[in-house]
């Protein structure tokens, strides 16, 4: 289902979107459109095409390489699970705050899935793809214990850090 997504006012200055064409700026924030709540997405190319750029026929050859141009930036990593073929857009969590999240029905990356790169990014199961159990998920709920305890011994109000409040700034990569 599709969801309404944020998209930050730095988007258009970092670096990646810098790197990359037009269209595949475009693809990118239509992904978020499409994404689960993990960020994730069915990849098989045809489908994709006709969700993403409906009725446009030229799409299903062109997207190929608007996803290699992303993937290269390091904004999306396409990834197979019994020969299903999928995406995931990196670092979800970091830029959209999930409220009231829903599972995702596709698999995670596997674990130890190495880019074209051979960089091991973080794998199935770590802190980074595990659903916060507050109420948003977003980058604070992560550090929220050492962040209160921080907060606690300077003598400030302790704060719900996993609640609604301001994201942090867009930083310069996506």
């Amino acid at each position: 289902m599709a969801r309404a997504r944020t998209i930050k006012p730095h988007f258009m200055r970092s670096r990646s979107m810098r790197a990359v064409s037009g269209m595949a700026r475009l693809t990118f924030i239509q992904l978020w459109l499409i994404a689960d709540d993990a960020g994730r997405i069915d990849a098989r190319p045809l489908p994709l095409a006709r969700r993403l750029y409906p009725g446009d026929a030229e799409a299903a050859g062109l997207l190929p390489g608007w996803l290699d141009e992303l993937e290269g930036q390091h904004c999306i990593e396409r990834y197979s699970v019994d020969g299903d073929d999928y995406l995931r857009i990196v670092n979800w969590r970091r830029h959209q705050k999930i409220y009231h999240p829903t599972p995702s029905r596709l698999p995670a990356r596997p674990v130890g899935a190495r880019q074209e790169s051979g960089e091991l990014h973080e794998s199935l199961g770590s802190d980074g793809e595990k659903p916060c159990t507050a109420k948003a998920l977003g980058p604070d709920c992560e550090n929220s214990r050492a962040l209160r305890e921080t907060r606690e011994s300077l003598g400030e109000k302790p704060q719900n850090p996993c609640g609604p409040a301001l994201s942090p700034a867009f930083p310069s990569d996506s």
